[in-house]
């Protein structure tokens, strides 16, 4: 495709819209909110480089080709996503990499089929079953409602999308710099077809204090857990990898933010590939 993006549809009439570079065993690398694909070039490529095939899709939703009329963005349904993007794909298993939403996606995939699953890697996203209320853990996601009310398009959307500008301070203050700036800049692009901002909403919609029982808990596959500690505590990072199976561990980046994969792309990347090889 000219925009250097691949497209691929499973039996189920889903299309897929992807990056798609290297040879080897696959790895997938699964965006957030308010991000792109874009965001995983500099990993993507490293990554590529010491022998693996990396795929880098859209979110279900961020990409007008990739909107399914009808098909909701439950617990369940964004799980479903990554194992029918292999389906598609046409491959028999994967290692999940999945960063904010990424991350909810591969912890659900690893627990809806295991045996696709090789691992996975949660970025700055516990398990939610781990998560206890407390008053830390609420003002941090507290955009949570925000972006739930009927209104959050508009609120979004105003002045330039003046609110991704917050949210990257707020989520990142020590991220700077112009892949920064370039995450921010096509994270805007995107919302500017109002159809991928519902849909990236719509995630927020979905959400329910209940999930179903099928991604509720911690998956029994191996994981390196990823996460800094500028808006949670590290020790849910470590929890966890604790909950994962044997040979799991976390990563925990002292004062770093949400883009903690961004922030220390040089330790992440080290990481990542270290973990990687062990697995094979």
């Amino acid at each position: 495709m000219s925009d250097g993006f691949s497209r691929a549809t499973d039996d189920n009439g889903q299309t897929f819209v992807f990056g798609d570079r290297g040879e080897g065993p696959l790895v997938v690398l699964l965006h957030g909110f308010p991000d792109t694909p874009h965001g995983w070039g500099p990993i993507a490529g490293r990554v590529a480089a010491a022998g693996y095939r990396v795929v880098t899709p859209w979110l279900r939703g961020y990409h007008p080709a990739t909107l399914v009329p009808g098909r909701g963005y439950g617990a369940e349904l964004i799980a479903e996503d990554a194992v029918r993007l292999l389906d598609a794909l046409e491959a028999d298993a994967a290692v999940l990499v999945g960063h904010d939403w990424g991350a909810s996606i591969v912890y659900g995939a690893a627990n809806l089929d295991p045996g696709r699953v090789r691992a996975i890697v949660p970025i700055d996203i516990p398990h939610p079953s781990l998560i206890t209320p407390s008053p830390r853990a609420a003002w941090a996601v507290r955009h949570f409602l925000a972006l739930r009310l009927p209104w959050a398009e508009r609120a979004v959307a105003r002045n330039d999308f003046a609110y991704l500008d917050t949210l990257y301070r707020r989520w990142s203050p020590s991220w700077t710099g112009p892949e920064r700036d370039a995450s921010l800049a096509r994270a805007k692009s995107c919302f500017a077809d109002r159809r991928s901002l519902q849909a990236a909403l719509d995630y927020y919609r979905a959400l329910r204090p209940r999930v179903p029982a099928s991604v509720a808990t911690a998956p029994a596959v191996r994981g390196l857990v990823v996460g800094g500690t500028a808006l949670l505590d590290g020790s849910l990072f470590e929890r966890t990898a604790a909950a994962l199976a044997p040979g799991s561990s976390a990563l925990v980046f002292e004062g770093s933010g949400h883009w903690c994969h961004r922030e220390q792309e040089e330790r992440f990347g080290a990481a990542l590939l270290a973990f990687l090889a062990d697995l094979d």
